[in-house]
């Protein structure tokens, strides 16, 4: 676990640590978050860490169970669920991305389908490659709300991924990303909207197929 910098906030510095701490696995889904115990790991008092407790309880990735603080376990309704919202969301991304469209996002697109293709055999480079793919077309949405709902979002697909899934990334997903990035360069709205469509419902099969 990360450590504390005595001169920043405390409580985003524990907040920051405890989040990186759940998403990298290094806390597992159902296992109690002790307040005390977490103060004592980093050094500060329990007040900063009850307010980051709060904040990721907030972000939904911690919650309160048996009247306990634990890591967030979804179960595959809430999988489902989480998958639906981020294919309603990723579908209208994608509508103002295309509406916004200008070179910069063609050549960071471009760019990392390219990353992505030397990724392949690089689970974790993949993954964040895989991320960056979908949070350039979301930013390009110029839509603050919509950004800020897909993150929080983003960031649970993220912490299952790490946390739920022992498999390797679908063969499929660089094709299928080249194809958005045609349908964006065309301005083609309603291809786009299906591909997006079937890439998302593509992501959950497999998180379904692989969870442990």
């Amino acid at each position: 676990m990360g450590q504390i910098i005595k001169p920043e906030s405390l409580h985003l510095q524990a907040y920051s640590i405890l989040k990186q701490s759940i998403l990298d696995g290094e806390r597992k889904p159902s296992e109690r978050v002790v307040e005390a115990k977490v103060a004592g790991t980093l050094g500060i008092s329990r007040g900063p860490v009850r307010e980051a407790i709060r904040m990721l309880i907030q972000d939904g990735l911690l919650e309160y169970n048996d009247g306990f603080v634990k890591v967030y376990e979804p179960t595959v309704k809430d999988i489902i669920e989480i998958f639906q919202c981020r294919e309603s969301l990723e579908i209208l991304a994608i509508k103002q991305a295309i509406e916004h469209s200008n070179e910069t996002l063609l050549e960071d697109l471009k760019k990392n389908i390219k990353e992505t293709e030397q990724a392949l055999d690089k689970g974790a480079l993949l993954k964040q490659f895989d991320q960056q793919f979908h949070t350039i077309i979301i930013n390009a949405s110029k839509n603050n709300h919509l950004i800020q709902l897909l993150e929080m979002i983003k960031t649970k697909i993220h912490y299952m991924r790490n946390n739920m899934i022992d498999a390797p990334f679908y063969p499929t997903l660089l094709d299928e990303h080249e194809k958005i990035y045609q349908s964006i360069v065309g301005k083609n709205v309603e291809k786009a909207t299906e591909l997006v469509s079937i890439h998302i419902q593509r992501g959950l099969d497999g998180v379904l197929e692989h969870i442990n």
